[in-house]
């Protein structure tokens, strides 16, 4: 079991795997993946006879006789067939289903040349495979060549393209999230180059050396005989199967086009279920899409990299409210949310179809909007500020075994809430610690005035972490903690330039000494050490449960008094009147 921050335990997928659970399943996702990797094979080898012709006409020749011997089989043949179909079939119907065309730019072009392709490949299946059931005509190298070159070329070289462009993007989204591919990769991308560009140089060398041949009459007549050429006749039907075929391709491509438009057009006219964000808007949504399809409809970030295939994991959410209305999961999201250790109140946004009202918490994603404090520009000075170092504790808990997306989301969900409440109460973060942050205070408004706006933001810091942990702490197992440390002392205050960045920051001695404060707090286990010039200068005399200490700097020799608060919401300090700004 794993706690909440409540303290309640939520059970993991993890304990609910079962033997099935680890079998392959038999979904129209996986037959799509293996008849896919079945025409992806095939087509490498087929590619690979192409490069043959590198070296002569009888070596690619001799190569396709062994090629023959299992895709002219009939088990091949019936393998093959069935890929085909099957892969055609399952990627339409997915195509026409899909909930939104807000797509990435890989499936849009896996889309385009999965459509592209048969327009393509049936004339050259007709011509050479069927011509070779229907009118015995031997469709090897010789006679392909002699059909294509140089005529055709351009279109046998878009094929080849299309088909290793569309292989190569499906393969490559299927295996990324492997740990043994990322390593293989630069390999791979070399070897996903050459195979194509080889394939080509076969086609362009070997397509010369028939034409050459073809231009002697003897030979042409008798290479019209060794690979019984069809007849005028037998012609024309192979051309009106060819027309025929790329007519009912685009029908099919059309009959797709409108099946969209009208599920388009039935979604706007359908009743509407509320799907509310925590955090962001609530939207209202037809019954069908996948939960990803409609959050990416309406223009909100949930990140997704598998293309909604149950791979990558990054689009679960939580669902506070409603998941009692949603379908059990299927294999592969359960086999997903195993393995990221996920609680039963997690589910994968590409797999839930929310058919009644949800509340979800997104648990990846969400891009923060970028801001930058306004600072005015000094070359250096002497000033009276308040430092804050604030420390996230246990960040090697929050980092073991996560995937870096999940890491990135969940310290940007901790740092944006303190950057956030620093921000608010006009100080400034002046550098990132890994661990934590280096903020000021008072750098306009006086020490007093930053003294007291420090201690607020930190009493904020406080309380918005409860919010955050609502959203993490059940992933990491222990609500996120902050040690935190607040000095008042006179700083150098410069503009520091580094190459050609250039921005104001604390300078010198005195910096170190927010960090031992910190250092002591996360030892003590409160949540504030501030040393006593900082609850001085903020109007805080009586501090009731307060833990006093006193701190030494070994490397400087110096002593300074400490104070200890467990909890920072606690402190009463009163806002005062900053002075006015400066224009």
């Amino acid at each position: 079991m794993q706690p909440l921050p409540d303290g309640s335990a939520v059970p993991r997928f993890r304990t609910c795997l079962n033997h099935s659970d680890l079998m392959p399943a038999v979904t129209s996702q996986n037959i799509r993946l293996v008849s896919g990797l079945v025409l992806f094979a095939f087509a490498a080898t087929h590619f690979l006879n192409h490069a043959v012709g590198l070296f002569s006409l009888e070596a690619m020749d001799e190569v396709q006789e062994w090629r023959l011997v299992v895709t002219r089989s009939w088990p091949g043949m019936i393998v093959l067939a069935a890929a085909l179909l099957a892969h055609a079939v399952l990627a339409f119907t997915k195509t026409v289903q899909r909930g939104t065309w807000r797509l990435s730019s890989w499936e849009l072009v896996q889309i385009a040349t999965g459509f592209a392709i048969p327009l393509l490949l049936l004339p050259h299946v007709i011509e050479t495979h069927i011509a070779h059931a229907l009118f015995g005509v031997q469709d090897g190298y010789l006679y392909a060549l002699a059909l294509l070159w140089p005529k055709a070329a351009w279109i046998q070289t878009a094929l080849l393209l299309l088909v290793w462009i569309h292989g190569c993007i499906g393969l490559h989204h299927w295996l990324k999230f492997r740990g043994w591919y990322r390593v293989m990769q630069p390999l791979l991308f070399v070897l996903a180059v050459a195979l194509p560009l080889a394939a080509l140089m076969g086609f362009v060398v070997s397509g010369r050396a028939v034409a050459a041949l073809l231009g002697n009459p003897g030979m042409a007549e008798q290479m019209r005989e060794v690979t019984h050429w069809p007849s005028e006749l037998d012609a024309k039907w192979i051309a009106l199967l060819q027309v025929s075929a790329q007519i009912a391709a685009v029908a099919l491509l059309v009959a797709g086009v409108t099946i969209i438009v009208f599920r388009h057009v039935a979604s706007l006219a359908a009743p509407k279920i509320a799907v509310a964000v925590t955090g962001g808007a609530t939207v209202q949504a037809a019954v069908g899409p996948t939960l990803l399809e409609i959050v990416g409809s309406h223009g909100l970030s949930l990140q997704a990299e598998c293309g909604g295939r149950a791979r990558c994991g990054l689009c679960r959410v939580r669902v506070d409210e409603g998941a009692e209305t949603l379908a059990p999961p299927g294999h592969a999201e359960r086999a997903m949310l195993a393995e990221l250790a996920a609680p039963v109140n997690v589910r994968l946004a590409c797999q839930i179809r929310p058919g009644a009202p949800l509340t979800i918490t997104r648990l990846v994603g969400g891009q923060r909007e970028e801001r930058v404090p306004a600072v005015d520009g000094l070359q250096a000075e002497r000033r009276a500020v308040c430092l804050v170092h604030v420390r996230v504790r246990a960040v090697a808990t929050i980092a073991r075994d996560r995937l870096p997306s999940d890491l990135g989301f969940m310290m940007n969900e901790i740092f944006g809430a303190i950057g956030g409440a620093i921000e608010a109460r006009s100080g400034r973060i002046d550098r990132f610690l890994g661990d934590g942050v280096l903020a000021v205070f008072g750098e306009e408004q006086g020490a007093e005035q930053g003294c007291r706006d420090a201690l607020q933001a930190i009493g904020a810091m406080d309380v918005v972490m409860d919010r955050v942990n609502e959203k993490i702490a059940a992933e990491i197992g222990r609500p996120v903690e902050l040690a935190i440390g607040a000095h008042l002392g006179d700083i150098v205050v410069g503009q520091l330039t580094l190459g050609r960045t250039s921005q104001v920051a604390v300078l010198g001695l005195g910096t170190e000494w927010p960090a031992l404060l910190a250092e002591l707090a996360e030892t003590r286990g409160w949540q504030l050490a501030m040393s006593g010039g900082v609850a001085t200068a903020a109007g805080l005399v009586d501090l009731d449960g307060a833990m006093r200490e006193r701190l030494a700097d070994p490397e400087q020799g110096r002593e300074l008094d400490a104070i200890g608060v467990r909890r920072a919401r606690d402190l009463a300090v009163v806002a005062g009147t900053p002075p006015a700004r400066s224009v």
